[in-house]
């Protein structure tokens, strides 16, 4: 009979029949209003599987039950919260185990129980947290219920290692056939190659590097190694104890495949919480340990058995992909795991098994970036057409609607298919790729359109390596973009970067294809473009590069004369440069016309402004600012730097030239300015006696003043620069504009426009003629590819 009882309208009690299970504290004949008293009276409520547990070993006689809890009267009770039953409990554990509890329900009494009971759990491996023990000790059923689960866990992990873990396989290598053997009989102190089974060979090396019992050791497994897992996962107090283990289980690789044969996913499981270790070391002995089993399997068809354990749910290819994030310096090893396992079930594994877990398509996207280069069944991806399947999700994950995230994912991944596999990208994708890139340049993400262009950087400096035909088409993509970007700042400064990275690496890169459009960009009429330090790199670089030719050196000696003559912050560089460019083409009929018309003009600017000093009177000069003082005394200092630069040069011919000149300068400051230029005078020293240079400079003057109607060879120069008094002073209120003080290149008032004017003279004009559309035929023979 089933009597129903409800209480508070909230527990519902169902009752077995007294005739087949009788209470024992209440007589069979008794009135079953007596026993509903009694069991009204139960505070502690036991789970049935730990009530079932505890009659089990003995430790509990049979008591009222309902197909949810196990009713415990208030005598019992007191034995459970005190700590006896649990004494008792620790009993079955080891008949060894003694511990001193006394009778009583005091929390004195519980609490001198419990400290006892704590000491005694420590040998079997267990330890109660304080705050847990007080918890029990004031009373907390619900605690003590949650304790009990525990121990019972351990317990039956101690008695009932693989199923029940009673009993162990012994492999007898005689008649290939397990054997069972107990726990018991496990010796600790057994040499690890002589052990018969793979849970004694766990068991015996987790005994020596943990300092445990047999039975101990077993508690680590359980639960589905959760303790052991959580040892790999987070140290036992350190991971000293931990690698040593490790190492020593890879020295009997070929001792442990002898047991795999029919364990192998348990030997997996036990070792896979190693691969997401907070060590290092943890992780790399695991994956050598795996590596070395998976690759000296004795039967090729144990890996179907392995593919098996990795691709079933919370198996280990979950394990693997978060290793692989969290210790990516051993992708090559957790690479080789994928491969060889896979190796078999390649389309399964890529396509159906990684989709599983990696839903979302940056994550899969990102997992293939990461293993492209390094997986090495690349061959077997490559003739399944897996590569093209990953570039059609890719080519989704690009598409508008997804973040700039998602998309320079999907840009990655086609970075590095053209850069590890070229022989099959295709012309179509690389169009698409192309496309793709043009469309991300354009983006108003700052972010994505730096990503672009590395990575497009990246495919360039991987196909000029390479020597592949695409390396000029890309490289000419990039030089339009630069000109594209001219005015923005950062794009521009990322950019040049870049192509100075490339014309160091690669001798054979046509510059002026580079160069030509980037000079031309910075000489635009009515065009100030702030010049910063990477344009110099850049253009040194291109000033001792083997390619640079006479003309490129005059166009780049104009765009730098300029900038020399105009800027007080970058003066010193564009100097350098100019330095490197004359001495290296000095020899050159082209460039000694050029610098000689380069020294007229600095010579002449310096005449000017030396004739401003003189005639502004002292009122005039004390209004002005003293930085614009300093600035036209470091002007003419920057020319007559320059002029003794280009003398320094021992160009006999070109010295010849400007010898008279600067002589005939040095007359006119003193018949004109009734005073002497020293510096003039100094530069004269340089070709010898300058009071027979000056000397001889008047006789000419005198012999060519007696000619008529013929003037003298500078008089129409002196009479310019004299009419030009006007536009001298325009140049030098130049010099003081904020922004040329920033390096900012300007056309306004430039002092080459006369010179570029003349179509005699060696300027950017000369340079007209040279087209910047050149075909893919010339671009591959400046690289030096055909």
């Amino acid at each position: 009979m089933k009597l129903q009882l409800t209480k508070c309208g909230i527990y519902s009690f169902y009752l077995i029949n007294l005739r087949e299970k009788p209470y024992p504290l209440i007589q069979q004949q008794g009135n079953e209003i007596k026993i509903l008293q009694k069991l009204l009276n139960c505070n502690m409520k036991l789970d049935l599987d730990i009530y079932q547990w505890l009659v089990k070993i003995n430790v509990l006689q049979e008591l009222p039950i309902n197909n949810l809890f196990a009713h415990v009267d208030q005598a019992l009770e007191e034995q459970f919260l005190n700590g006896i039953i649990v004494s008792q409990i620790l009993k079955q554990f080891d008949q060894k185990i003694e511990v001193d509890v006394k009778q009583g329900n005091s929390n004195a009494i519980r609490l001198f129980n419990w400290n006892n009971v704590c000491r005694s759990l420590q040998q079997i491996n267990i330890t109660l947290d304080d705050d847990i023990k007080i918890s029990i000790v004031k009373g907390d059923t619900q605690m003590l219920m949650q304790f009990l689960k525990e121990i019972k866990q351990h317990y039956e992990m101690a008695f009932y290692v693989e199923e029940q873990v009673s009993t162990t396989t012994r492999f007898d290598s005689q008649q290939n056939e397990p054997q069972e053997i107990s726990i018991d009989e496990i010796d600790p102190e057994k040499p690890l190659n002589q052990t018969q089974s793979l849970l004694e060979f766990i068991i015996v090396s987790l005994c020596k590097h943990f300092t445990l019992k047999p039975k101990q050791a077993v508690v680590l497994l359980n639960q589905n190694y959760k303790q052991l897992s959580n040892i790999l996962i987070k140290g036992n107090k350190s991971f000293k104890s931990v690698i040593n283990w490790l190492m020593e289980l890879s020295k009997y690789i070929n001792h442990i495949i002898k047991f795999v044969t029919y364990k192998i996913d348990i030997l997996l499981s036990l070792l896979k919480a190693g691969l997401v270790s907070q060590n290092n070391e943890v992780c790399y002995w695991t994956l050598y340990i795996i590596e070395g089993i998976l690759i000296n399997l004795p039967q090729k068809e144990l890996l179907e058995d392995v593919y098996a354990w990795l691709v079933r749910e919370h198996g280990g290819l979950i394990v693997l992909i978060l290793s692989q994030q969290r210790h990516h310096q051993y992708l090559e090893q957790v690479c080789k795991i994928y491969s060889v396992v896979s190796q078999y079930n390649v389309v399964d594994f890529f396509d159906v098994q990684l989709r599983k877990i990696l839903k979302s398509g940056k994550e899969y996207i990102d997992f293939i970036n990461g293993i492209i280069q390094t997986i090495q069944i690349r061959d077997q991806m490559q003739e399944l057409n897996l590569f093209e399947l990953f570039a059609s999700h890719a080519v989704k994950l690009f598409e508008p609607q997804h973040t700039a995230m998602e998309r320079m994912t999907a840009l990655k991944y086609f970075e590095h298919y053209w850069i590890f596999y070229p022989q099959s990208f295709v012309l179509k994708q690389m169009e698409q790729y192309l496309l793709n890139s043009r469309k991300a340049t354009r983006e108003s993400s700052f972010a994505m359109r730096i990503f672009t262009y590395q990575s497009l950087f990246r495919i360039l400096d991987n196909l000029a390596l390479q020597k592949d035909k695409y390396a000029a088409l890309l490289y000419k993509k990039l030089v339009f973009s630069l000109i594209e970007n001219f005015d923005q700042k950062e794009v521009r400064e990322f950019l040049v970067a870049n192509f100075l990275m490339l014309i160091r690496k690669y001798s054979t890169i046509p510059i002026d294809i580079l160069i030509i459009p980037m000079v031309k960009q910075l000489q635009i009429e009515q065009n100030e473009v702030q010049i910063n330090i990477v344009d110099f790199q850049l253009l040194k670089s291109v000033c001792t590069h083997p390619k640079i030719d006479v003309n490129m050196a005059i166009l780049m000696l104009d765009m730098l004369s300029k900038l020399y003559l105009s800027s007080i912050m970058f003066y010193q560089l564009a100097f350098q440069q100019i330095q490197l460019l004359l001495t290296r083409f000095i020899k050159s009929n082209s460039v000694q016309e050029f610098t000689f018309n380069l020294v007229k003009i600095a010579i002449s600017e310096y005449y000017g402004n030396y004739q401003e000093h003189i005639k502004s009177n002292p009122k005039s000069i004390l209004n002005r600012s003293p930085d614009e003082n300093i600035k036209r005394q470091q002007f003419r200092s920057q020319i007559i730097s320059l002029i003794k630069f280009i003398i320094n040069l021992r160009s006999f011919e070109l010295n010849e030239q400007i010898k008279p000149v600067i002589a005939h300068f040095y007359l006119e400051i003193q018949q004109n300015l009734k005073t002497e230029s020293k510096a003039l005078f100094m530069l004269l020293g340089h070709f010898g006696d300058p009071q027979e240079i000056i000397q001889e400079e008047q006789k000419k003057q005198k012999q060519v003043n007696q000619q008529q109607p013929q003037q003298s060879i500078f008089q129409s120069q002196i009479v310019k620069s004299q009419l030009q008094g006007s536009k001298i002073s325009n140049a030098q209120s130049n010099l003081i504009h904020p922004k040329s003080n920033k390096g900012t290149i300007s056309q306004k008032d430039d002092p080459f426009r006369e010179l570029r004017d003349d179509a005699n003279k060696p300027t950017l004009t000369m340079l007209g003629n040279l087209s910047l559309n050149f075909d893919e035929q010339s671009l591959l023979k400046q690289f030096e590819l055909l």
